[in-house]
């Protein structure tokens, strides 16, 4: 298998994992939390939070935080936004087909995802820690909403390399519509489907962590069902575009 997604920077990969405009980007999202972790962070002793019953909120405002701007970086690294080199209202000047769209989502684009989705975490994982052990979070809790975070990017990563497929990254209706399904995920769910929201289950986390198991269990069913269709979308539109070439 190629790792071009390691080695070549250029437009024919969808969002090298290296390149300075990817780099850039997580730099930036970590910057984001930190100032999120330094202006919630309390000045006040753990143990007169508990005694009073005060939950810390620094937990679910970091992790929040974490999960929207971590989520929107995968959602254009799978939009291929991330070598995009000037904007056009109507579209783009060239859009070359990617290694993404010319091997197999199997064996090339879905183990790039998974394995980007992952590394773009963990710069994130030193401030996630402090917030969640500075109100003493167990280990399980952590875990858990390191899980929600990771589901979530990869939901976005998936959901962005099918608009990409769709539209490719020279359409502007491809770009408005890859950031409402982020939207929709992220923010709209809560209003009709909360078990299924990643925000509303980091708040429960945050809030009630003793109760975690079942929501937490309901959450990841649905998001992986929803993952794994995409990855059957995608594959079988990749799978289409080679097709075509070959003809």
């Amino acid at each position: 298998m190629k790792f071009y997604f390691l080695t070549d920077e250029s437009e024919k990969s969808l969002a090298p994992f290296l390149s300075k405009r990817v780099l850039e980007s997580i730099l930036v999202s970590v910057v984001i939390v930190g100032v999120f972790l330094i202006v919630f962070w309390s000045r006040r002793p753990l143990s007169e939070l508990i005694a009073i019953g005060n939950e810390p909120k620094i937990f679910f405002l970091v992790f929040a935080a974490t999960l929207i701007v971590n989520s929107y970086v995968n959602l254009c690294c799978g939009a291929g936004e991330m070598v995009r080199k000037g904007f056009h209202m109507i579209n783009y000047q060239t859009d070359k087909p990617t290694y993404e769209k010319e091997i197999d989502f199997y064996r090339y684009g879905l183990v790039e995802f998974l394995l980007h989705a992952l590394l773009l975490l963990l710069p994130f994982l030193p401030l996630l820690s402090l917030a969640a052990f500075s109100p003493a979070v167990s280990m399980i809790t952590f875990i858990m909403a390191v899980c929600i975070l990771y589901t979530a990017a990869l939901f976005c990563r998936m959901s962005g390399f099918l608009v990409y497929l769709f539209w490719g990254r020279s359409s502007t209706l491809g770009y408005f519509a890859a950031r409402a399904l982020m939207i929709f995920f992220v923010f709209v769910t809560i209003i009709f489907a909360p078990a299924v929201n990643p925000l509303q289950l980091l708040y429960l986390l945050n809030q009630s962590p003793n109760s975690r198991g079942y929501p937490f269990a309901v959450y990841m069913a649905v998001v992986l069902f929803a993952i794994l269709i995409l990855i059957r979308v995608n594959s079988a539109l990749v799978r289409r575009h080679i097709e075509k070439r070959k003809r």
